[in-house]
Formats: C-alpha cells, structure tokens, sequence
C-alpha cells in the first residue's frame, strides 16, 4: 500500500485546503517547524483510516477548526497495483466515500470495506481498532510500546499462524475459541464481563420483582405507620386545644407586657438623666477649662510686663552709652576737621581737584542711599496696603468650601427634581402664536420642564390641566427648599449675595495673598542688609538704611562745608606768601579750579609752590591721619553703640506688642464674661452636676432589684412564639389527621395483601431463570479461560518468527542483544550480557524499541500481503547521533519493502535520512474522484 496524495480542509488549523505533495513508495520526510501542521496531518489520516464520518462524539467535533467547520479529509492510494481513493467529510453534511480500483463504495458499505482491507474492528462511538493503530504513532506515543487491543493481537496472530498451522492448529483452535467467546459474549461483555443480553434482562426483571415486592411492603409498613401516628396526632390536638391552658399562657403573655412597659419607661427616665448628667459635665469642664485660660493668660502678662521692664531699664543704659560714644565722636571729628584744615592749607593747590571729585563720589553714594531707601520705604507702604486689603476680604478656603458644597447639593436637590418632573414639548405654527396660553401667559416653544400642575389653554378649544405624575414630588421639593436654603445661609454667613460674589471674593483674597507675598518679596530684595526675612528684621533693617542715609547726608554737608571752608582758608593763607601763592590760591578755589581748568602759572612758581605746600602737606598728613584713625575708631564704637540700641528699641517693641495682645485677649474675655460671673456659673454647675449625679444614682439603684428590660423582652417573645407554635401546630395536627385518614382509606381497600404475595410468586420465578443464566455464563467462562490458556501456550510457540522478524533490526541497533516477547505481542526484556527490563532502560532506548517493534509489525503485515505503511511524528527526539544514524539505517532498509513517513521539526538532525522530501501547499480545493 503506497499513499500517492492527501488532502484536507477544515481540519484543526487547517480551515482552508491543503495538499501534502511528494508522497510515493520508500522513504518520505516532511521537515516543518513546530505548529506547521505535521499532527494535525497524521491526526487527518487517523481520522479518514479509522473514524466513521457520521460519528459525532467529542473526538471527532474536537477535529473542527477554530471557526467551525466541517472537516474534509481526501487520501490517494495504491494497493495491488490498484489506484485507489478514500474520502470522508466529518459532522457538516457526512459522507464516505471509497474507490478501490473498478470498485466504488458510499456511506456505510465503504466504512465496511475499508475495515475489511485494513483488518479493523468497531472500537467505540464510531471508532475502529486494529494493528494500525500501532503503525500511526503519533507525536509523544513513539515513546511506549503499542498497546494492541484483541483486534491488533489477532491480527498480528492471524499473521503468525500463516504457515504454521499445521504446527500448532492455530486456526481450528481460534475457531472454536472464537465460538465459545460469541456466546459468552451474549451473557456479558467482552471488555468489563459485565451481564448482557437474556442475561441482563433477567436480572433487571428479577430487580423490578424485587423493587414492587419490596414497595408492596413499604406501602404496608407506611400504612401501619400512619394508623399509629394517627392516633398520637388526635392526642396532640387535644392536649393543644386544651381552652384552660390556653387562657393561661395568654394571662402570663399580658402581664409580661405590663412588666415590659414599666421597664421601658424607667430606663427612659434613667437615659434621659445620664444626658442630663453629661450636658451639666460637659459645661462645667468649658468653664473650668476658660479659667485656666485666663489665668494662663495673666501669668504670662505679668512675664511680659517684666520682661518689659528690664529691656527698658537696658535700652537707658544702651541709649547713654550710644550718647557717650557719639559726643567722643564728634571730638574727634573736630580734631580730624582741624587736621585736615591745616593740611588742606599746605596742599590746596594740588588736591582741590580730588576733594571736589570726592565730594561728588559721596553726593552719588547719598543719591543710591536715597534710591535704596525710596524703594524700600515704597515696597513696605505697598506691603502694609496688601495686607489691610487682605484682611478686609474674610472669604476665605474654609468658608469657599462650605459654598461650593452648599451649591452642590442645590444643584443635586435640583436636577432630582427635574429628572423626576414630567417635561413637555411645544411646536406651535406661526399663525398658533398668541392664541395658545400656558398659566395665563403665551405658551413659549420647545422643551419645559413641569415640576407643578399646569394649564394649557387654546383659544377656540379648550383648556387642559397638566399634573405631573413625580413620585415623592413633595419630598423632592422640599429637598430643593432646604438646599436653596441651606445655600442662602451660607452665602449670608460670608456676606455674600450669590455663589458668583462668594467665587469673586475668593479669587480677590487669592489674588490679594499673591499681592502679599509680592510685596513681601520686594520689601525683603529692597533691603540687602537684612539678616533674615522675619518681620522685626525687616523694619530693624529699614531703619538702619535710614541711620545711614542720615549719616551719609551730614557726613556730605560737612565735607561741603569743609571743601568752602578749605578754599577760604587757602585764600586767607595765601595772602602773606606774595603773588605767586595767592595765584595759586585763587587757582585752586576759582570756579574754573572746580570745573577742572587750570590757568597758565609760571613754571618756577609752581614748582616753588608745590615745594612748600609738599614740606606742609607731608608734616599736616601726619597729624591728620591722627586724628582720622581716632575719628574712625570713635565712629565705630558709635556705630556699634547706635545698631545695639535699635535692637534693643525692636525688642522692646515687640515684647510690649505681645503684651498688648495678651491684655486685649483678657479685656475681650472679661467683655464677653466677668471672672466672677464665670465663678458664679462654675459653682452653679457643679453643684447642677452633683444633683445630676445623684438622680443617676438614685435611679440606678430603684432598678437593682427589678428584671432586666431584655430579659423580659426575650421572655416575651419566647410566650409569643409559643402561642404562635401552637397556633400552628394545631393547623398543622388538623392537616396531618386528615391527610392520614385519607392514605388509610385507601390503602384499606386496595387488597395490599394479594398483592404482595402475587409480587413474591414473580420474583421467585426469576430468580431461578436468574440462576440458570448465571451457570451458563460459568460454564462458558470456564471453557474461555481453558481454551485461552491452551491458546498462549501454543501462541508462546509461534512467537519465534515475529522475533526472528525483528531481530534484524535490533541487531543493528543493538549489536549482540536478544528480544523477550511476552503473549500480548511486547517487548519484556532485552538481554545484552544480563537480563534489562524494558522498564529501567532509558528513554532514548525505549523510544528506540518501541519504533523497532512497530517496524516488526509493519514487516509481518507486508509479508501477509496486507496494506502496511508506518507513519511516524517527531519520533526518536531522545537518541544520540551514532544511535540515530543506526535507526536511520533500518528505517531506510525498511522503506524498500514498504512506505515509510516520517513528519519532523528537527530538519537539520534528519537531513541525513535522505528519502523524499515532502511539502505542505495551499489549494482552492480538495480534488473529488468521481
């Protein structure tokens, strides 16, 4: 048998159709990487060889593709010299169809004699079973031996006892073995040994004798049950209907109540005085808590006053130092002015120039001092404006907040409103206008929503009446009423007139807080001096700045005035010198002197002068850096003196503005209540606390002695659950009483006893055709199990020519090894020196076995002139490369004798196999023979 061509469609992954090309005699190999469809083509031919197409168990649907489908599955073949074709389509629209030469067979017809010429037997649900089903190894199966069922074992027998008949009677013997098995088979199953058949219907009618039977004596055991409980129901019911325990069990019931109610209205009073009790606790814990307020709040005034006092006392003392410090300097200063004056008058000529542009350096550093103080005094003015504004602007993120949420929840109130109200819809033609009234005015057009009845009125028709149909309509207005005014409450708190102002002023107090800390950050950059950014530094800063821009304008005005006073003195100082000096002079303190000019003098007169006024100049220098040195270091003391002084003043200020705050905080508190209008309340509420308590207490021990409310209120509801059980039970004693009556009446006249003993008589007779069966089937298994016996002995006899047919191989792959076969055609042991378990080889060896023993099976069906291919799927994965150059050695001697296909993903370990290579192609469709 040589497969020529195979095609499939709607198979798995496969929706469209494909067409293996390159199949023919030998060897062929179909290299494809994983998920190209290698399994699912073996699983087509598995499908078209041994699965009938109107088969419809869960195998076959699992055949569909992902989309559904009806599998179609096309296969050409030839087989003594025969071209042949098999076709089957699965689920859709089933059908077979089989072409064996001159030969054409459809639906079941092919079926059979597709399993006549491949030597199959029905398996299950539509499946068919044979030796070829070891000869398609599918991926993962190369890995075990075949598992033949008694189909596969007498083929391969059938093959064994070709020619050894006349050795063993094999055939005459399978026979007679084959006869006994057919009628046991007619008692009990072939695979479980389960009962079958006459067998089968006598034992399930002897279970349906015996089920009536014993119903027959249920229903007399029930109907003895029910006279009993008949007669203890009608007890029951009078003992619950007794009148006196009733009225009893209702008088308990009533005073339990009375009790209850009592109880109920004591622990009312008692909670009612523990709130009492907790409202008088709470008040007097405020007031204890506002006294320790204010005295906290005198201790710490009486500290600052202190504190106060001793700063004072410092800043006099400071103040008299700086007094001291600045009257040493002024001394100085006129010593160094005198010093100066005198060197002036020996160099005046040649230093004119350098004290006016000295004087021009100090007025632009008065000017930048000017400027500085400018823009710092203007960033605080802007400071404090911002923050006034800021003050005065109260909605802040808290109040905004409760806005928004207010807003909210009127919005919500009002859209639950409008989403239950009924809206109408108006389109009215021009010439309508005016004469169509909705409540007296003209009705506009589109879409209103009605949250109150309406009237509509139409001129020349009538008038209608619109009640909208809200569900909770009042409730829901009453929910919009409460937001609307729970908005307004709000908005009047922050004293605003509408959400929008209440926004509006928010965003001014945010943009105000920005405007703050923009005038905060320019009045920090408009002084330099600062040492950080808190406010007491700042305004110590800014008063510095202003001490040195005064400092800077006297020191300026006394260089004037010493620069006028020098040029005078050079005049007056000049005169007893002669002509040349008062030229000189004159010279240097002319108006064309400041501007820069200078006059022609002799050069002898200069030079005469610049000697003399070098000589004063040199010894004047000296007693002017004198009196500088002590001037700047009197200056500095003074300095220091002054800066301590204004740090004093600021810590003064700020420790009486504490001061001041905490005297406000006392007088608003002792405005709002005096100290002893507190103490007065204090006393009144504690004794308001001790009589609270006393009441609690006097109440709690009125209730010692009485049951606890839940006690009598469990027991209240057990008295009513009983009444209410007996209610019940009486209802219910009164339906049983009737319902038994009624079974017992019945069973009473329907001769229960006949039929029990007629049941007895059926069931007996059954039992014996029961036993009957049963010998038979012993009898016969006995016969099975002889004969099988018989039949393994003689088979252990002829197993040497399937050994001898695979014995070559394994040589091969084996040197030196010998084969142990058991009776069920498997491999038991392979003996290479010792004895080795099939079991405990490795896996690479067993795969290797398993495909060698399928080898063997495929050679005896070959040699019995039968169909044979083997079809192998990613087998021998596990073998090393010498081993698996050795079993590509015997699959290729094997090829020559029949075909052989071998489907796998390791194209480069394979590619020394040779053989034809097959691909997979994609067609329009599947070709049909006709």
């Amino acid at each position: 048998m040589i497969l020529t061509d195979l095609q499939i469609e709607g198979f798995r992954r496969f929706a469209s159709p494909v067409r293996l090309d390159g199949l023919g005699p030998g060897l062929n190999v179909l290299s494809a990487p994983n998920e190209a469809g290698k399994s699912t083509l073996l699983a087509a031919l598995k499908a078209v060889l041994m699965v009938r197409s109107s088969s419809k168990a869960k195998p076959v649907k699992d055949l569909q593709p992902y989309g559904g489908g009806a599998p179609h599955v096309a296969v050409s073949f030839t087989w003594k010299g025969m071209d042949c074709h098999l076709e089957k389509q699965f689920i859709s629209k089933a059908f077979t169809r089989l072409i064996l030469g001159p030969e054409r067979f459809e639906g079941d017809q092919a079926e059979e004699a597709l399993r006549s010429l491949l030597g199959l037997e029905e398996a299950s649900k539509g499946e068919a079973a044979g030796l070829w089903s070891a000869l398609l190894v599918g991926q993962g199966e190369s890995f075990a031996q075949p598992d033949l069922n008694q189909t596969g074992q007498d083929s391969l027998r059938s093959c064994l006892e070709h020619g050894v008949d006349h050795a063993t009677g094999g055939a005459a013997a399978s026979a007679v073995l084959s006869r006994v098995r057919d009628r046991l088979h007619l008692l009990q199953t072939a695979k479980s040994g389960q009962p079958t058949g006459k067998y089968k219907q006598a034992l399930e009618q002897e279970a349906q004798a015996q089920a009536c039977l014993q119903d027959l004596e249920n229903r007399r055991a029930a109907l003895e049950e029910d006279l009993a409980a008949l007669d203890q129901a009608r007890r029951a019911l009078r003992e619950q209907e007794d009148p006196e325990r009733k009225a009893q069990d209702e008088a308990e019931l009533l005073a339990l109540r009375q009790l209850r109610d009592k109880l109920r209205v004591a622990d009312a009073e008692e909670q009612a005085a523990r709130a009492a009790l907790a409202t008088v606790t709470h008040t007097r814990n405020s007031i204890c808590d506002e006294q320790e307020r204010r005295q906290e709040r005198r201790e710490s005034q009486r500290k600052l006053e202190r504190e106060a006092a001793e700063m004072q006392h410092d800043l006099q003392a400071l103040t008299q130092r700086t007094a001291q410090a600045r009257q040493r300097y002024e001394e100085s200063r006129t010593q160094r002015e005198q010093a100066e004056q005198q060197q002036q008058a020996a160099r005046q000529a040649l230093l004119a120039v350098s004290r006016r542009a000295t004087v021009l350096q100090q007025r632009a550093a008065m000017d930048r001092s000017r400027q500085t103080l400018h823009r710092a005094e203007a960033a605080c003015t802007r400071l404090e404006q911002a923050r006034a504004v800021l003050a005065a602007l109260q909605v802040d993120e808290g109040l905004i907040r409760r806005v928004r949420k207010a807003v909210r929840e009127q919005d919500a109130a009002q859209a639950a409103l409008n989403a239950r109200a009924t809206r109408l819809t108006v389109t009215l033609q021009p010439e309508a206008a005016g004469r169509v009234l909705l409540d007296g005015a003209a009705c506009p057009q589109g879409e209103m929503v009605l949250t109150q009845a309406a009237d509509v009125q139409v001129e020349g028709i009538g008038q209608f009446r619109i009640t909208p149909a809200v569900k909770d309509h009042d409730e829901a207005l009453a929910a919009a009423d409460t937001a609307r005014q729970q908005l307004q409450s709000v908005l009047h708190s922050a004293g605003c007139q509408s959400a929008e102002h209440a926004e509006t002023l928010f965003e001014e107090r945010r943009q105000a807080e920005t405007r703050v800390a923009e005038a905060r950050a320019a009045f920090v950059a408009s002084l330099p001096s600062a040492r950080d950014e808190r406010d007491a530094t700042l305004f110590e800063a800014l008063a510095t700045l202003r001490q040195d821009l005064s400092d800077q304008v006297a020191a300026l005005e006394r260089e004037q005035a010493a620069f006028e006073q020098d040029c005078q003195s050079s005049a007056l100082a000049g005169a007893p010198e002669g002509h040349a000096a008062q030229i000189a002079t004159e010279t240097v303190c002319s108006p064309e002197a400041e501007g820069g000019v200078q006059t022609d003098q002799t050069e002898a007169t200069l030079q005469a002068l610049q000697q003399k006024a070098r000589q004063e100049e040199e010894r004047a220098a000296r007693v002017a850096d004198e009196a500088r040195q002590r001037e700047r270091t009197e200056q500095a003391a003074y300095n220091a003196a002054q800066n301590l002084q204004d740090k004093a003043e600021a810590e003064l200020r700020q420790k009486q503005t504490e001061r001041d705050q905490v005297g406000r905080e006392l007088a608003v508190s002792a405005a709002r209540e005096s100290d002893d209008a507190l103490a007065a309340r204090a006393a009144e509420t504690a004794q308001a606390q001790a009589q609270a308590e006393a009441h609690v207490q006097a109440l709690k021990a009125g209730r010692e002695t009485e049951q606890p409310l839940s006690v009598v209120e469990t027991r209240i509801m057990r008295r009513e659950q009983a009444l209410e059980n007996t209610r019940t039970s009486i209802a219910r004693l009164r339906e049983e009483i009737k319902e038994r009556e009624t079974r017992v009446r019945v069973a009473e006249g329907g001769g229960l006893d006949e039929k029990i003993a007629e049941a007895g008589r059926t069931a007996s007779r059954l039992k014996l055709d029961c036993e009957g069966y049963e010998r038979e089937r012993a009898a016969l298994a006995l016969l099975d199990q002889t004969l099988s016996d018989a039949e393994k002995t003689q088979t252990e006899r002829y197993l040497a020519p399937l050994v001898r047919t695979l014995q070559p191989a394994f040589s091969t792959v084996f040197p030196g090894a010998s084969l142990e076969m058991d009776t069920g055609f498997g491999l038991c042991g392979l003996t290479r020196r010792t004895a080795e378990e099939f079991g405990r080889l490795s896996d690479g060896t067993r795969e290797q076995i398993a495909v060698l023993v399928r080898l063997g099976f495929a050679e005896l069906l070959h040699a019995r002139q039968s169909p044979a291919i083997l079809v192998l799927d990613d087998a021998l994965s596990f073998s090393d490369s010498q081993r698996l150059e050795l079993m590509f050695d015997v699959l290729a001697d094997a090829a020559t004798r029949f075909q052989i296909l071998v489907l796998t993903c390791r194209a480069e370990a394979f590619a020394r196999l040779g053989g034809r290579p097959l691909s997979l192609r994609p067609i329009p469709q599947i070709t049909e023979r006709r």
